[in-house]
């Protein structure tokens, strides 16, 4: 990466939409970059045609809407299913490979809804619990884990994500855009 590119990215801290700086509440301080991530993903989308969405850059083959789509279900999966015990139907998008990909049947609008729905839904049981709250399944592990402990795992795949999409977003168009 050239200086100047550097240079720049560190000239535009904290980036817009960014939680306060000065919040010293952890949990909701969290909360709130959980909620910031989601825009961030969806912001990355943004401007590429569905068939940019929809084509991979990397080997392992993911688009972008594919990424997308994981996401929501990752956080059905966390928030609906494991911390609430919900009755969820996993048929879509089916397994954890088939998250990833965007099928004959998916538009954009599909997995864009499905994602602001589940990350909408998230957001709302994150800010309204407690971070001792524990889930009512446990995750094939044999412990239920804290809603601490969800929201810090939700948050650092959605971070991830967001950066596989930075880089996704580069190879496909140019954009260099991080805020």
């Amino acid at each position: 990466m050239r200086l100047s590119a550097v240079t720049g990215i560190l000239g535009f801290m904290p980036f817009a939409g960014e939680p306060a700086a000065d919040r010293t509440d952890a949990f909701g301080l969290a909360v709130d970059y959980f909620s910031w991530f989601g825009s961030v993903l969806l912001r990355r989308l943004e401007g590429l045609t569905f068939e940019q969405q929809t084509a991979s850059v990397v080997p392992t083959g993911w688009s972008a809407l594919g990424l997308l789509k994981h996401s929501a279900a990752t956080r059905r999966f966390w928030i609906r299913h494991v911390f609430a015990g919900g009755d969820v139907d996993f048929t879509w998008p089916g397994s954890p490979e088939l998250e990833w990909e965007v099928s004959s049947d998916d538009t954009a609008e599909r997995i864009v809804g499905f994602f602001r729905f589940e990350h909408a839904h998230a957001v709302e049981v994150l800010r309204g619990g407690d971070p001792e709250d524990v889930a009512v399944r446990d995750y094939g592990s044999g412990v239920r884990p804290t809603l601490a402990w969800i929201l810090l795992h939700l948050l650092q795949d959605s971070a991830r994500h967001a950066g596989h999409l930075d880089i996704s977003r580069e190879l496909t168009d140019g954009s260099t855009h991080l805020d």
